[in-house]
């Protein structure tokens, strides 16, 4: 008799079975110790910190400072491209052989991509002096970096300010080895003579 009801069991069993696992979603079948997580807090945070970058040859070609720069990392287990660090009062110095350094700071800042673009945020300043100690500036409201082509760009209003002129612009790019600023739409300037 108990063979009589063996194989009816196992047949509703494996029955069942097939129905539970069809209903279930494929998210529960994956490991989700892999899966990335809300990054809210940060995994590390540095205090006034510095950071310098150096070409081929050796020699400076940036550094970067912060009062303060907090570390998100997006997967704890291992370092994604996804990972970003927001930093507070950043400061970022470019260098070019036998030019002015270029200058620039922010409020704040966001770091992705390893470092290889920087957003900044918040009465971003950009400046130059020249070997006469005249300065030309830039602000801007937000300006996008990019430290290892020593490039800049923003798609907010821009004023250029040197000796004897201003300039109004919306939309800039800053090729700061060749020291050479395009601006995109809406210029309009005023020349001292």
């Amino acid at each position: 008799m108990i063979r009589n009801w063996f194989a009816p069991a196992v047949i509703v069993t494996l029955t069942l079975l097939f129905l539970l696992l069809w209903e279930s979603p494929p998210q529960s079948f994956f490991n989700q110790d892999d899966a990335p997580t809300s990054t809210k807090y940060p995994a590390s945070i540095l205090i006034n910190t510095v950071s310098r970058r150096y070409d081929d040859e050796g020699k400076l070609n940036s550094v970067f400072k912060a009062s303060e720069a907090r570390y998100f990392q997006v997967n704890p287990r291992r370092p994604t491209k996804r990972d970003y660090v927001e930093v507070k009062e950043p400061k970022l110095t470019f260098y070019t052989v036998d030019k002015p350094p270029w200058d620039m700071t922010a409020r704040t800042g966001k770091s992705k991509n390893n470092g290889n673009l920087i957003q900044l945020k918040g009465d971003v300043h950009l400046w130059q002096s020249d070997s006469e100690n005249l300065v030309s500036e830039l602000t801007t409201p937000y300006l996008v970096v990019k430290p290892e082509q020593q490039y800049a760009e923003t798609n907010k209003p821009v004023i250029i300010s040197s000796p004897g002129s201003t300039t109004n612009a919306v939309g800039m790019k800053a090729y700061l080895q060749t020291d050479t600023i395009k601006l995109l739409s809406k210029v309009r300037g005023i020349h001292e003579p």
